[in-house]
């Protein structure tokens, strides 16, 4: 039998299979949660000071105490990854609010720290591009990584079985983002995001530095109406990386392929990794 992974869990390093949450943690009982999660390349935790400046940011949002400093963080992954030995994998750091003495009250936060396979979606996706299903929804604080995941979860076998990769949330009028993803779009040579009222994608800012150079920025809100006329629109994430949008809902992106501009994005947004890694 394969030996398991390894993992952290409140200040051990144990086989999955040892790993135990109470019934009575808030996480399970009230969602109330945090976590944050990047890849591992090359045994190098990629954009890692960026993903802890959002964990912090979600946690103190949330009123949780993270139990372990920054570099004791750091040095927990750096030791999976060691003990694991999985050169290409995904870290992902989770936190609740402990056991509750009432089944609402929180206690003393429960921490994890996953070391795992990454999954990232087929070749195919990238040349022929991906869909969005369209759903008028607003994530409660939404720049807060929480465990909260309710509405995504609910649509999940629809978005699947109407050929979706996944949902954009949008007020009618207005765009928020991807359950799982940040959005973008182009306008002749300029390449247009959000900021506010939505999650800030590691990713995605890092796509803005490193196209910086290439097209014009903008930072603003975003209507519906344009991004769904706009000339290309692709996503960002840890996972999908930078993946081409063809299609909203039944509505079809400039000419319903891939576009240059977006390819432009990933050779640079690429390029970019490389270099961090050369400099880790």
């Amino acid at each position: 039998m394969m030996e398991q992974l390894k993992h952290y869990h409140n200040g051990s390093i144990l086989a999955e299979s040892d790993i135990h949450y109470s019934v009575n943690d808030v996480g399970l009982l009230r969602g109330y949660g945090v976590f944050d999660f990047f890849r591992i390349e090359d045994n190098i935790p990629l954009f890692i000071d960026d993903h802890l400046d959002r964990f912090e940011h979600s946690a103190k949002e949330l009123n949780l105490d993270i139990p372990i400093s920054r570099e004791e963080i750091k040095k927990v992954v750096h030791e999976l990854i060691r003990v694991n030995k999985l050169s290409q994998s995904s870290i992902k750091i989770v936190l609740t609010g402990g056991d509750s003495v009432d089944g609402f009250t929180p206690g003393n936060p429960n921490m994890t720290i996953l070391n795992k396979p990454i999954m990232y979606p087929s070749a195919e996706s990238y040349t022929v591009g991906a869909a969005l299903m369209l759903y008028e929804h607003h994530r409660p604080f939404a720049d807060v990584k929480s465990t909260n995941y309710l509405t995504a979860l609910k649509l999940q076998q629809t978005w699947q079985n109407e050929g979706f990769m996944d949902v954009l949330y949008h007020t009618g009028e207005r765009v928020w983002e991807v359950s799982r993803s940040s959005i973008f779009f182009f306008v002749d040579n300029k390449l247009i995001t959000n900021k506010e009222g939505v999650l800030k994608g590691i990713t995605g800012s890092k796509v803005l530095e490193a196209c910086q150079d290439l097209f014009e920025i903008e930072i603003r809100p975003i209507d519906l109406w344009e991004l769904i006329s706009a000339e290309e629109v692709f996503i960002t994430s840890t996972t999908k990386l930078v993946m081409p949008i063809v299609r909203l809902g039944d509505n079809h992106i400039g000419n319903g392929k891939p576009g240059p501009k977006t390819a432009k994005v990933r050779e640079a947004y690429n390029a970019f990794v490389d270099s961090y890694k050369e400099n880790a």
